[in-house]
């Protein structure tokens, strides 16, 4: 009778962990690939967006045509209230070599998005910046709050691929292509706001929560801030889901996109559990002493 029993060599242990660390390398290069894809112009559109925005919004309160303060570029001007003025104004602080196709005038509406985004073609294109990006703007939206308030924004897509596929808005469970047109909130307060699928995920962007100021080791530190996350679970981490009017990353402009298939595939893909509250930090969501911190590509915030 044979009592001999089979075992593994070194040799084939040592040859199973190399395969499981080359399946490793090729995990870890595919997921850096997806981040150089997707982060980096991420980025650079949400800054160059953030910063437009806020230049409109000081254009309101130039106070002289001819100031010499470099924020005022024409005088005092209102904060647009159509797809073809925010178009003008957006142009004028985001590099376009070939310059904006706004449409005719304010009342020309052919190139506005409809409500379920499915008109995102050659012909609804607002402008393309000098690094190939797309530009298209949705007509003003309002988020009404549930005190009454109301707050005016559009939803500008750009597409970072360019030409390049696989030119959609949308993201499903089972599906791995990302999507490279990505939708902001620019709202009539000036701000720009990231919305749809890369809200959830790390490969566009992540953020970082705040807390407040507090005593360690005897000496108070008000520069604490959480680890990276997806921009969701910051919201959800700072403020437990609640909404507050005067904090605009607190506003779930998602809710507010139509009611279709596509439109709910912008954020139903993969989309992760909401995370517990982190009261533990010092954060208390009816006195929003927490904060929400975009970080950069490069690692550095915003």
């Amino acid at each position: 009778m044979n009592n001999k029993k089979n075992a593994f060599t070194i040799m084939e242990i040592m040859i199973v962990f190399t395969i499981i660390g080359i399946i490793i390398v090729f995990e870890l290069i595919i997921l850096q690939n997806r981040m150089n894809q997707y982060g980096a112009p991420y980025y650079n559109v949400y800054s160059a967006l953030k910063k437009a925005s806020y230049n409109i919004l000081a254009d309101m309160y130039c106070p002289d045509p001819n100031s010499e303060d470099p924020e005022c570029v024409k005088g005092p001007r209102p904060f647009p209230d159509n797809p073809y003025d925010l178009c003008r104004r957006l142009a004028e602080f985001i590099n376009v070599p070939k310059g904006a196709t706004c449409g005719e005038n304010k009342d020309d509406t052919s190139k506005d998005i409809n409500d379920d985004a499915t008109n995102l073609n050659e012909d609804t294109i607002r402008f393309i910046a000098s690094n190939s990006f797309r530009f298209y703007i949705s007509p003003l939206k309002t988020y009404t709050f549930e005190s009454g308030e109301t707050l005016d924004y559009f939803i500008v897509y750009v597409d970072i691929n360019g030409k390049e596929g696989p030119n959609r808005v949308d993201k499903t469970p089972s599906d791995k292509v990302y999507p490279d047109i990505v939708p902001f909130a620019i709202t009539t307060r000036g701000e720009a706001i990231p919305m749809g699928y890369p809200i959830y995920s790390n490969i566009y962007l992540t953020a970082k929560i705040g807390y407040p100021a507090a005593e360690m080791n005897g000496s108070i530190v008000d520069n604490r801030f959480s680890k990276s996350m997806s921009f969701f679970e910051a919201i959800q981490g700072a403020w437990g889901g609640t909404i507050s009017p005067d904090i605009t990353f607190s506003i779930p402009f998602n809710d507010n996109l139509p009611n279709t298939n596509l439109a709910k595939k912008f954020y139903l893909g993969q989309v992760p559990e909401a995370t517990e509250f982190m009261s533990q930090e010092g954060c208390k969501g009816g006195e929003y002493t927490c904060r929400v911190v975009i970080d950069s590509y490069q690692g550095k915030r915003f």
